[in-house]
């Protein structure tokens, strides 16, 4: 486990984990050199001296078993890729740090010479875009390169080094910037001169996508899924090599799926923190199912761009309601969200800070005393974008009388328009992930 701003890992003097009040966690070293006493994340205040906050040891025992059960990381210079365990028998294999500064000796000190010139050898149409990206408060990088996709997300700061990564990008990468509304920013055409007697009108077609402003089907990035509902499912004993893999390939990942986070949790979490930039559409079991999964749900509420979300747990089970706090900066919303066995609480912040945007929810809901608690005290008013409600059923969670009174007091608790549905008595509603 590392820090997320200077990407070192923890330890337990120098870089020791500490919990912000907003429950985000630094380094210490990191922490010691913010300029101002704000998380460096969420921009919440910080109280007192980075030294008294609370060093989080969970962390710390997560990062230990990892070092004791873990495969050396290694670069392939033949594959020029992560060294797999058959590159460490028959290839060129170096430490990655070793590798690094292979391939970069020397050139630190030239390009330290050659960023000095550089803005007074920008031509306008490239300081227009490093302006762009200078003032801008977060971007979304991707690289596509030998059949591989790297993505990710830079926050503008004070750093001198993120300063020049966007001049030297906009002076070396010819960059293009497309309209995010191409109908709207188009300039308006000219009046059309009087057309000829035109044939017979042909039938109507849809209209093609250069028209339309949109780029061709082809250029759309394909979605990469990582299905990992066999081997999150072993022991951290088990499926050793695999699971590496797995870590190796979860960049970029916009679908993943059924991420079991009780069985293994120092690898689930790893792997949700590296797929965290890039991930859409996620499925997760059991994530709060003991305190060592309370930073699984953190790893998932900062996801930038997640959209879809399916949390299945065993039981009735609860986390402080710090877990469900505002999503970070930048985040659209949850659309389509299934909860099953989850605690009033974490369930009503989970709606109340996705209530803008969420279309359709699915949650377990009982109408007997078998069943689960109904939960009648749900705020489902202040729902503004939702137009779907499912309530999914369990055995002995059912009663065709109590469910008609159920779903009527719903219905009359959400907004107009909103379409409220049992899967046990309509047939075929219930959506799965």
């Amino acid at each position: 486990m590392a820090c997320d701003l200077c990407t070192e890992h923890f330890d337990g003097a120098e870089r020791a984990p500490k919990v912000l009040p907003c429950g985000h966690t630094a380094c210490l070293q990191c922490l010691q050199r913010l300029q101002d006493s704000r998380c460096p994340t969420c921009r919440r205040n910080i109280d007192g001296p980075p030294e008294e906050l609370p060093t989080n040891f969970l962390a710390l025992t997560l990062l230990e078993e990892r070092r004791l059960d873990s495969t050396p990381r290694g670069w392939c210079s033949d594959c020029r890729a992560a060294a797999t365990p058959r590159c460490w028998e028959d290839h060129d294999v170096l430490p990655v740090k070793r590798a690094l500064r292979r391939l970069l000796q020397g050139s630190l000190p030239q390009a330290a010479e050659q960023l000095q010139g550089l803005p007074d050898q920008c031509r306008d149409e490239q300081a227009l875009p490093a302006l762009t990206l200078l003032t801008g408060e977060s971007w979304d990088v991707s690289l596509r390169g030998g059949g591989r996709e790297l993505t990710g997300t830079l926050r503008n700061t004070e750093d001198p080094l993120t300063k020049a990564l966007w001049l030297l990008l906009a002076a070396r990468a010819a960059l293009t910037e497309v309209m995010k509304d191409p109908l709207r920013a188009a300039p308006p055409a000219a009046p059309p001169a009087a057309p000829p007697a035109a044939p017979p009108a042909a039938p109507p077609t849809a209209a093609p996508a250069a028209f339309l402003g949109l780029p061709p089907p082809a250029t759309a990035r394909p979605p990469r899924v990582m299905d990992v509902s066999i081997i999150s499912r072993y022991r951290p004993d088990f499926m050793k090599q695999e699971k590496f893999v797995a870590l190796l390939d979860a960049r970029g990942v916009t679908r993943l799926v059924d991420v079991y986070c009780n069985v293994d949790p120092a690898w689930s979490l790893e792997l949700l923190q590296i797929a965290a930039p890039s991930v859409e559409q996620l499925s997760v079991r059991n994530p709060l199912s003991g305190v060592h999964n309370y930073f699984h749900m953190l790893a998932v509420r900062a996801m930038p761009r997640l959209r879809r979300l399916e949390v299945i747990c065993e039981g009735f089970l609860g986390l402080p309601a710090i877990v469900f706090n505002a999503p970070p900066p930048g985040h659209a919303g949850l659309q389509w969200l299934r909860v099953d066995r989850m605690f009033r609480s974490e369930l009503q912040f989970m709606l109340r800070h996705n209530a803008h945007s969420l279309e359709t929810l699915q949650m377990l809901m009982g109408t007997s005393r078998m069943g689960p608690d109904p939960q009648p005290e749900l705020e489902l008013n202040g729902l503004r974008a939702l137009r779907r409600l499912v309530h999914n059923r369990i055995d002995g969670g059912h009663s065709a009388d109590d469910c008609k009174l159920q779903l009527a007091e719903v219905r009359r608790r959400v907004l107009p328009g909103v379409e409220v549905f049992c899967d046990a008595c309509d047939i075929g509603v219930k959506e799965l992930f």
